[in-house]
């Protein structure tokens, strides 16, 4: 059984890059993830729940990753402990001071800094050929079949100037297999010094990540990683395999009000850029891609959440690439044809309004995740299903033994009010945000505001609603996010019957920080205030957390005897 039957749980989820510790260079990683898992088993914290940790573009959005394997290198600890070859005299004492003080993440320069660092150290690795040498070399050979063309279309990106767009690199390079070609023909130096700096950088970030696990699996916690529906179309994995993805579209979601501030969310969807499978020709491939993906997480995580779930059935997708966006936000439907010879965004293979299609695209969506499945072992899998949901999807996951998600906001009856969260499914994960929702926090302060202005008679009812469902006087609502509110919105939701009792990092600490915001400018760049150990000594957090633990015990999702 992947989710034990009596089994209730919490989780903690957050972005690693948002962690902080001293000596971070400006961004979590993955020594600030083992004060996260030190942070969750003294507050009966079973499950650490971290967004993708695979090498991102330059949009540096866990979603968009260049590759389906390999891991982003800003979220190494570079220390010498951590990375032979490295010395500390290697780094500057500037670096360090900047770095813990920043309160927002600068990509480019962290990613930069990081770079030299580990070049530094791969060089005085080659030079010395320590122990770790031999260890290096056996995990090329067991990572080949995924590292070979990595490295090189990494190398490669370097040579273009950092420009992904694998489409407008030279003719000999634009594909893997024309590529290996003029290596071989070519055999330029500095490039194939490249290729095996990279494939050291992987095994850098391997090494760390499976000592993170380790050490998680003895604290009692367990990692529960993130696989997106889809990948950067200007990445490794379509220049290597173009045959299994289909370029011509870009996979996103439908038009929603939800997010709000985005105009072209609104009108037209939101357009992820990723591609979509050709998933005829990875059946014949018996899901090769797809099986290594799976285990290369499961070497790192114990479980993970497949983020976009309902694209396995069917996907919204765009005729169009995100950098036209701005472009198409203003035209008409007829507009909108004009340019791409009469397509439209919508629904591949079919959109669900005939019961014919829906039927098709159920049992599409439950071979696809039946296939996956059986490569997971006993690993938790659970499933973000979030969104236009159409009525099959959460019966199909049910029968998979596949928890999704309950949000109070959007399980409501017919008049509006919140569905109690008793009547929520033990097979299912209840938040009240995921990285993509503002916190609770700001939540309340909104209909707070909204309440006591000029024109606020539906905050006023939004609020009477949320203090039924907290089991609250709904004629006296809070107009602060007070402790007690606070701590209640927290009792409720681990009183759920739900398996997992997952909180946002922020929602967990009452703060406003929020990491993604759909549509908006600048994502992913927030950083905690500050280290979680500040937290856990400094009022009033500290007493906030000294009042979680008991609630998480008396709900009945305190830790285990074994661990992960």
């Amino acid at each position: 059984m992947r989710i034990e039957p009596s089994e209730r749980v919490v989780g903690l989820l957050m972005p690693v890059s948002a962690l902080r510790r001293p000596g971070d260079l400006g961004i979590g990683d993955a020594r600030a993830v083992r004060d996260a898992i030190d942070f969750c088993a003294e507050f009966g914290i079973r499950w650490l729940q971290l967004l993708p940790i695979n090498e991102t573009s330059g949009d540096n959005s866990p979603y968009n990753a260049i590759s389906s394997i390999a891991l982003e290198p800003s979220l190494f600890c570079l220390e010498p402990e951590e990375v032979p070859g490295l010395e500390a005299a290697d780094i500057p004492q500037a670096w360090l001071e900047e770095g813990s003080e920043r309160d927002v993440i600068d990509y480019p320069q962290v990613k930069e800094r990081k770079k030299t660092l580990l070049e530094r150290a791969y060089a005085r690795f080659c030079e010395q050929r320590p122990p770790g040498w031999g260890e290096f070399q056996a995990f090329c050979r067991c990572h080949a079949s995924w590292l070979k063309g990595y490295s090189l279309f990494r190398a490669l990106l370097e040579q273009q100037g950092g420009d992904p767009r694998w489409d407008r690199w030279p003719a000999e390079i634009a594909h893997y297999r024309s590529a290996l070609t003029w290596l071989r023909a070519k055999r330029p130096r500095e490039l194939l010094r490249k290729r095996s700096f990279y494939a050291f950088v992987q095994w850098i970030g391997y090494r760390q990540w499976k000592e993170v696990r380790t050490y998680a699996a003895l604290r009692g916690v367990r990692l529960m990683g993130d696989i997106p529906f889809g990948i950067s179309r200007y990445g490794s994995d379509v220049w290597t395999n173009p045959p299994l993805f289909d370029t011509s579209w870009c996979g996103g979601a439908p038009p929603e009000k939800f997010f709000q501030s985005d105009a072209f969310t609104q009108k037209w969807g939101q357009n992820w850029g990723i591609p979509l499978y050709f998933w005829d020709r990875h059946e014949a491939e018996n899901f090769a891609w797809w099986k290594q993906r799976i285990a290369r997480t499961l070497e790192i995580f114990h479980g993970f959440r497949i983020d976009h779930v309902l694209g396995f059935f069917r996907i919204y997708a765009f005729p169009w690439k995100p950098e036209e966006n701005s472009d198409f936000l203003p035209l008409t439907q007829e507009e909108a044809q004009g340019r791409t010879g009469g397509r439209l965004p919508h629904f591949i293979p079919a959109s669900d309004e005939n019961a014919e299609d829906a039927s098709r695209n159920e049992a599409r969506g439950v071979l696809l995740l039946s296939r996956l499945l059986e490569e997971t072992g006993n690993a938790a899998v659970i499933a973000e299903d979030l969104g236009f949901v159409p009525y099959y999807v959460r019966p199909a996951l049910s029968e998979l033994g596949i928890p999704g998600f309950k949000i109070p906001m959007f399980e409501r009856a017919e008049d509006h009010s919140y569905l109690p969260a008793s009547s929520y499914p033990h097979l299912s994960v209840a938040t009240y945000a995921t990285h993509d929702h503002p916190p609770i926090a700001c939540i309340y302060r909104g209909l707070v505001e909204r309440w006591l202005g000029p024109s606020g008679h539906d905050a006023w009812l939004e609020l009477r609603r949320l203090m039924t469902f907290l089991g609250w006087n709904p004629e006296t609502p809070p107009r602060e996010f007070s402790r007690d509110l606070h701590l209640r919105m927290l009792q409720v939701l681990l009183d759920a019957p739900s398996w997992m009792a997952s909180i946002l990092v922020s929602d967990l600490l009452g703060i406003e920080t929020r990491f993604n915001q759909p549509g908006a400018g600048r994502n992913w760049i927030a950083r905690l205030p500050r280290p979680l150990s500040y937290y856990r000594q400094v009022p009033p957090f500290a007493e906030l957390l000294s009042s979680f633990r008991p609630l998480v015990g008396a709900s009945g999702r305190g830790p285990s005897r074994s661990g992960g």
